[in-house]
Formats: structure tokens, C-alpha cells, sequence
């Protein structure tokens, strides 16, 4: 198995899945004070559209779309099954495809504009952000299932610093970019995290089941999550 035994995962997913819930409810009721937040918090990260730091966020969104997540995870799914660990190959496909889909819903659901003052392009609605929640998701596929494999420990250390920061990066460019607002960024880290959790309980839920369907003998392998 690629993980440990947890047994707060349930909590954890829930406690963070209600607190996307509420927020997910001010965002539809147009609450003032949520309003109020995320004008406060736009009128601090403005930038030029012509500058050198729009030109950068721009680039950095494009290297954090869905697209490329999709692209990165489908290496990862491919690497798996030639390693002959195809329950993981699974649970990555899983994972990504219906996290993504989870998320397509809620934003339907909401139907929140995006802010009238983007920098660039963007289509679709706003909330939750697409490209946090799909960065999140791969962060935490390499930090969790990638590192683990690396022998270094410096190298370990110094890939889950880079993993972090790019996912800070790929948030503080949505804000900056007026793709979306903060509160609809802080949404899909909340809609990731909870469901990175129940994905995994899936996981130890299905796995003894999916291993003798596929009669997959996996290579033992350890996580430090």
C-alpha cells in the first residue's frame, strides 16, 4: 500500500468539506461581509496588465491549467502501470478525473462570475478555482506518493519545499490575475484537501477488493504522509 493507516481521515475530511460548504453558501447568498474580504484583498494585489509580473502569473497559469495537471498525472498513471502497480495507476485516475468533476459540479452549482477586471483570459465560472484544486491534487500526488521513492534525503526535502511553493504561486496568480477571487481560491484548497481524504479512505476501502480482481502482487512500498 502507498499509505499509512489513518484514523482521523474521516474528520479531517469532513471538518474541511463543511467549512468549504459555508463558505460555498456566502459565495451563493452573495454575503457582504465575504464581499467585502475579497475586495480588500484585491485592492492589495493589484498589478499592471502590461508588466513584467502579469507576463510571469500568465505563464505560471498556463503551466498550472488542467490541462497540463491532467497531462502530468497521466505520466504518472502511465509510469505506475509499467511498474506493475496498477491499483495506484487506478487510484491516480480516480482521484484526478473525479476530483476534477466534483469540482466542475460545484462550480455549475454556484455559478459564480469571475471578477470584471481579469488580466488575460479566463472563461467559465469562478468558484471553486479549477487550477488550485487540480495543482493541489498533483502537489500532493508527488509529495505522497513521489518522494517517498527518492533516496536522498536532501533531495526529498528540497522537492516537497519546490511542490509547496508552486502551489502558492499558482494561488497567489489567480488572485493577482483577477481570475478569481480569494475566496474562491481558499474554496478549492478546502474542496481538495477534503477530498484527498476521502479518496485515500476509498482507497483502503477498495483496495483488498481491487487487488484480487486484478491479481496485482504490488511491490511493498511505504508512505511518509
Amino acid at each position: 500500500m502507498i499509505f499509512q493507516r489513518k484514523e482521523n481521515r474521516g474528520i479531517v475530511s469532513f471538518s474541511n468539506f463543511l467549512i468549504f460548504f459555508l463558505l460555498l453558501l456566502a459565495v451563493a447568498l452573495k454575503a457582504s461581509w465575504l464581499f467585502d474580504i475579497d475586495k480588500m484583498i484585491q485592492n492589495i494585489t493589484t498589478i499592471q496588465p502590461d508588466s513584467a509580473t502579469a507576463k510571469i502569473f500568465q505563464a505560471v497559469t498556463f503551466i498550472g491549467s488542467p490541462a497540463v495537471v491532467l497531462i502530468i498525472s497521466a505520466v504518472m498513471i502511465v509510469y505506475f502501470i509499467f511498474q506493475k502497480q496498477r491499483i495506484t495507476s487506478l487510484w491516480i485516475a480516480f482521484t484526478i478525473l473525479g476530483g476534477d468533476a466534483v469540482a466542475f459540479a460545484f462550480k455549475q452549482l454556484v455559478k459564480r462570475p469571475r471578477p470584471s477586471d481579469i488580466i488575460g483570459a479566463a472563461h467559465g465560472y469562478s468558484f471553486p478555482s479549477g487550477h488550485v484544486f487540480g495543482t493541489t491534487i498533483l502537489v500532493l500526488f508527488v509529495i505522497v506518493i513521489c518522494v517517498p521513492r527518492v533516496a536522498e534525503a536532501s533531495s526529498r526535502f528540497w522537492i516537497q519545499v519546490f511542490m509547496w511553493v508552486w502551489l502558492i504561486i499558482i494561488v497567489i496568480s489567480r488572485v493577482y490575475l483577477r481570475s478569481h477571487y480569494p475566496s474562491d481560491v481558499l474554496g478549492s484548497l478546502l474542496l481538495a484537501a477534503s477530498w484527498w481524504q476521502l479518496s485515500t479512505m476509498l482507497y483502503f476501502r477498495f483496495y483488498a477488493a481491487a487487488n484480487k480482481v486484478l491479481k496485482d502482487q504490488e511491490i511493498p512500498e511505504e508512505s511518509q504522509e
